[in-house]
Parts: C-alpha cells; sequence; structure tokens
C-alpha cells in the first residue's frame, strides 16, 4: 500500500523521499543558535515508524556511528514505513564531551520534561512533544560511562513481551529486564505504550567496532522482524545467541589504589575466584584483594586502573541458561575498546 505525506517538524515530506532535518533548540548564553539534527527516511509504501536515537548522554560516540552506517545501507532504499534517525540527541553534551546540559543536568533524568522548567526540561519537552509521539516503535543507543566498557546488551521492561521479542530479535549477547529509570526518555515512551529497546555497548569517547557492528545488525534485524524492509532479504549474516540475564551486580573496590586485573570481558568467573589485586601506588601499604562474591561472567568492566574506594570494578551477571552462556561467550570477541583506550 502507498504511504502518503507525513509532517516532522513543521517540514512535510513525501512518499520516497530523504531529508535532514534541524530541530530548534535553547539557544547557548553566548546567544549562539543550536539546532538537533533529524535524518528522516520517508518509504514509499507504508509501514511502521521506527525512531532511533543515540548519544543521550553526550559523550557516547557507539550510537552516533551505529545511526551513520545505518543510513548508508542499500537495504533502506526499499524501505516500507518511516526512518527517523537522531544521531546526536544532546547535543549540548556532544559539543563539550559530557554527559549532561548546562547546569550538570542529565537529559535522561529530565523527561518528560516542561516548556517553562530547566534547560534540560525544556530540552526533554521538544523531544516528547514533538518527537516520540510520531514513533511506533523506539531504539535507544547507549554506551558504558566513561572509562567502562560493557557487552552488547539489551534492556527490556520487566512485564513488556512485545520489547522481550524485539530484544532476541535485535540479536545482541545480553538481555536484562528492567523496569525503566525515572525521568528517562524509556519511561516516557512506555507511558505513550511505545515499545523501547535501549541497547548499551562498549565505552563512553571510544569507537568499538564489534559493538557497532552488533548495533547495525540489530537495528536491521528489528526492521525486517517489523516488514520495514524487504522479505527477500538474506537472513542475517552470524546472528548472535542471546541470553538472559538472572541477577547481575556491580563489585566496588574495597580502597582506593592501582588496580591490577587481567579479567576481560565476557570471562566467566567463580566464587572467590580472584578479580583483581588493588596496590598501593606509593609501595607504603598492603595488597588488597578483590574476589567475585559470587559465580556468573564479567559483562562490564573498569578499563581505568586508578580507582577510589567504592569505585565499580566489575559486572557479573548470572543468566538463566548459564552452561550455554558460558560456552557462549568463551567464543566471544572484544572489540578494539582495549586498544582505542590507549589512544590519545
Amino acid at each position: 500500500m502507498k504511504n502518503s505525506k507525513v509532517t516532522i517538524c513543521d517540514e512535510v515530506i513525501h512518499p520516497g523521499e530523504t531529508i535532514s532535518l534541524a530541530l530548534p533548540l535553547p539557544e547557548l548564553f553566548s546567544c549562539a543558535p543550536m539546532y538537533m539534527p533529524i535524518k528522516v527516511t520517508h518509504g514509499k509504501n507504508k509501514g511502521p515508524v521506527l525512531l532511533v536515537v543515540a548519544a543521550i548522554h553526550g559523550n557516547e560516540l557507539n550510537g552516533t556511528e551505529i545511526i551513520h552506517q545505518l543510513l548508508k545501507r542499500p537495504e533502506l532504499e526499499d524501505l516500507c514505513g518511516t526512518l527517523i534517525a537522531i544521531p546526536i540527541i544532546n547535543v549540548y553534551g556532544f559539543i563539550n564531551r559530557s554527559r549532561t546540559l548546562p547546569g550538570g543536568s542529565s537529559l535522561n533524568q529530565s523527561f518528560p520534561g516542561s516548556p517553562n522548567g530547566s534547560h534540560a526540561a525544556r530540552l526533554a519537552d521538544l523531544i516528547s512533544t514533538r518527537i516520540l509521539p510520531l514513533a511506533d516503535y523506539c531504539i535507544d543507543l547507549q554506551t558504558g560511562f566513561l572509562n567502562h566498557s560493557n557487552l552488547p546488551q539489551v534492556f527490556v521492561g520487566v512485564e513488556n513481551q512485545v520489547e522481550m521479542d524485539l530484544a532476541e530479535t535485535f540479536g545482541a549477547p545480553v538481555i536484562a529486564r528492567l523496569e525503566p529509570e525515572p525521568g528517562s526518555l524509556r519511561e516516557t515512551a512506555n507511558a505513550q505504550d511505545v515499545p523501547f529497546l535501549v541497547y548499551e555497548a562498549g565505552e563512553a569517547m571510544r569507537f568499538d567496532e564489534h559493538a557497532i557492528e552488533v548495533g547495525v545488525q540489530g537495528i536491521l534485524n528489528i526492521m525486517q522482524k517489523l516488514e520495514m524492509l524487504d522479505k527477500a532479504l538474506p537472513e542475517p549474516v552470524n546472528p548472535t545467541s542471546s541470553f538472559l540475564v538472572k541477577t547481575s551486580s556491580w563489585v566496588r573496590s574495597p580502597t582506593s589504589g592501582i588496580s591490577h586485573s587481567q579479567i576481560r570481558l565476557g570471562a566467566e568467573v567463580k566464587k572467590g575466584q580472584s578479580l583483581s589485586m588493588i596496590k598501593d601506588p606509593f609501595g607504603a601499604g598492603h595488597d588488597v584483594p578483590v574476589t567475585a562474591p559470587a559465580d556468573g561472567i564479567i559483562v562490564g568492566k573498569n578499563n581505568l586502573p586508578l580507582v577510589h574506594e567504592g569505585a565499580t570494578l566489575f559486572q557479573i551477571a548470572s543468566f538463566s541458561e548459564m552452561a550455554k552462556a558460558v560456552s557462549h561467550f568463551e567464543n566471544w570477541k572484544p572489540g578494539v575498546e582495549d586498544e582505542a583506550g590507549e589512544s590519545e
């Protein structure tokens, strides 16, 4: 069935058009104008509207690159429905290489926002009222914190079977059921009955080629499931087995110092196993061991050797199908985050 024209940010888009939009944002104190880049591919034939956003925390780069690569895919030439892609949703944070907006507020804790509120609240309101209502489905591309690498993982609602089905289609190694954080875009989307996936992989301020590859393929997998792409397309190459997290927790540093560890992402650990040794940088104190509190697999890791007491070191997860997960992650090859982390 033929598609009809659509209006996005006061711009009329006709079937078969691909255009770039710029949503005006609150100005900087210097009166410099700011705009949010929006890429719209409006298919010739009817179908759902998929919204894909990245860099909601401004220092996250992997998602921006995922969108750039996605928009170049030839499969989009015969798109059914509409793809709305926002490669940098937190423009202010991206420019300043910061997770936060002016005033120190987090955009992803400010939804649904307010037109008369703080800077963050006004930006959140623009997204909640002018962008999100257009979407039938949404994917938010995130990374781990600065100096923290995460295995590619998808977060879905605890009781949301539609999101769970989409997550299994996405094909990330890890799926976690987790309720949305208060004030998050995900919470606002769920309140509007928009199925919402969060894909989190890699590390802030670093490219992780494996995480990017999984992200691009995952979005294409979902678009094919939603019948936005030609059914005749070949099956995904090297599909990834996904495993549902049963429990997970972070191991924190018991003291301040220099962390020495050889444990890699995806490694299986046993309760009581040595994970790291915290050493006094001045050589005056005793070495303090860090051990695993439970059996599991390392799905998150702090890459920075210099740690303060209480710093997160390793995220350990157990899985519903633990034996299969262990076997799968033994063959998992990390991306280039360790290599990139050494660069300036």
